[in-house]
């Protein structure tokens, strides 16, 4: 049935790509109008935030997006019980789950898929969806590849592999469904071991698309600019993190032949554009989410998440419109995205080498109990890594545990030389120049 469902969306979203720009507002109006009369009654949350505010469900027809309150993580984290019409859902059995069960193809309840990041904030969200929602994603995610065809070929993912990230959930989700067919074989590369490991593989494999975070990618594209890499993928999309200029033009001088494409998501909806060569910059999908872009951040509304509504949600993410207003698809196009680096630590590993962390590693860190967490680099062999703790928890449990995961990423890294300390702290607070919140501090 799942299968089905993907089919169903997949050429209802075709659909759209033919419609005149103001068609797919008024699409994108009618769906926002739709999941806003839905969360004010099925919602707890929604409902008291939107009477505290003073909005009727008389209103909702008419209201402008604009005038409705935003929320951002720290409100969902404070409230998590209240964002769901299935009151079995709460955050202490989300967090079990996760601790429990890190295999990324896991159902919590076996009915929903579960993504948890911290991003740039340090603070850890939890965000579900339906097998439903899921399917759609799947459907819009064929939008990355300018000829999607139904032939077999050979993937392989370079990311944080080990728990419910959003690239690889998304990755590994058709395996062991009806869509595991089209994959003719796999691969998959943990961005927290070494990647000279995997290069004789990958030149056995000889993948046709290649998928992944893009400062892993561009690893690789080293290697083969070396000599050392000889592959030759078709496709090549790159997400999680910002794919800047220098290092799209790298891989396209490394893979000339390559189509190179810059998949943009967030935890919060795993479908949100994309930027494709044929389609000379990025465009939205206006048609799953509701974008409302700002000079100093962005206001998402995910249109197709009724599981746990997001509607008016702060992202830290800046977007800046394309003056171009030609465009191939008759939805907002996107010059540039900004406000999602980090900075990467760098260590000297046992064998003397220096390698790094990949910051959505540290991003991703889960242990249940910690609320916020900063990882801060001394020098090339030491880091602190500070978290603040919910009172709930014993703390040597859970000092113990962060520990145990820490030493978990120097192991694969072969970085069981660096030392590091475990730091509770009160609070993490922003920056005070700049005011921003950093995750990495080196």
């Amino acid at each position: 049935m799942s299968f089905l469902t993907t089919v169903h969306y997949y050429y209802s979203l075709r659909k759209n790509l033919n419609y005149s720009r103001k068609k797919i507002l008024a699409l994108r109006e009618k769906k926002f109008r739709k999941l806003l009369k839905y969360a004010y009654k099925k919602i707890p949350f929604y409902k008291d935030f939107y009477t505290s505010n003073g909005i009727k469900e008389s209103m909702l027809e008419e209201i402008p997006i604009y005038e409705l309150p935003t929320i951002n993580k720290n409100l969902i984290v404070a409230n998590f019980d209240k964002f769901f019409k299935d009151n079995q859902i709460t955050k202490n059995k989300v967090e079990d789950f996760l601790k429990n069960n890190p295999n990324p193809t896991s159902l919590l309840f076996n009915k929903y898929h579960v993504i948890h990041s911290s991003g740039s904030t340090g603070t850890v969200g939890y965000y579900l969806y339906s097998e439903k929602e899921w399917d759609f994603i799947k459907a819009i995610s064929t939008r990355m590849f300018s000829n999607f065809t139904l032939k077999r070929k050979k993937y392989a993912f370079i990311g944080a592999v080990d728990g419910h990230y959003a690239a690889i959930s998304l990755f590994l989700s058709p395996l062991n469904q009806p869509e595991e067919f089209f994959y003719k074989g796999y691969m998959v590369m943990d961005i927290n071991k070494p990647i000279k490991s995997y290069l004789k593989d990958l030149n056995d494999f000889q993948p046709d698309n290649l998928t992944g975070y893009p400062f892993g990618i561009r690893s690789l594209a080293q290697f083969q600019n070396e000599g050392i890499l000889n592959i030759h993928p078709e496709v090549i999309v790159c997400g999680g993190e910002s794919l800047l200029k220098n290092v799209k033009q790298f891989l396209k001088d490394v893979w000339k032949d390559t189509e190179i494409v810059d998949s943009y998501a967030t935890s919060e909806s795993l479908a949100m554009g994309v930027s494709r060569e044929d389609l000379k910059g990025m465009y939205i999908y206006d048609d799953a989410v509701y974008l409302e872009i700002q000079e100093d951040k962005t206001i998402l509304t995910n249109l197709y998440n009724y599981t746990q509504p997001i509607i008016r949600y702060e992202l830290t993410d800046i977007l800046k419109k394309s003056k171009d207003n030609e465009g191939k698809w008759p939805f907002t196009k996107i010059e540039q995205i900004t406000g999602r680096n980090e900075l990467i630590p760098f260590f000297i590993n046992e064998n003397g080498e220096k390698d790094f962390i990949h910051p959505i590693v540290i991003a991703e860190f889960f242990v249940k109990g910690v609320a916020k967490f900063q990882f801060v680099q001394k020098d090339q062999s030491s880091f602190v890594f500070k978290i603040v703790v919910s009172q709930k928890e014993p703390l040597d449990e859970i000092v113990e545990e962060v520990r145990n995961k820490l030493n978990d990423i120097l192991e694969k890294k072969k970085m069981q030389n660096v030392n590091f300390d475990v730091k509770i702290v009160e609070d993490i607070k922003p920056d005070e120049k700049t005011g921003k919140y950093k995750l990495i501090v080196i």
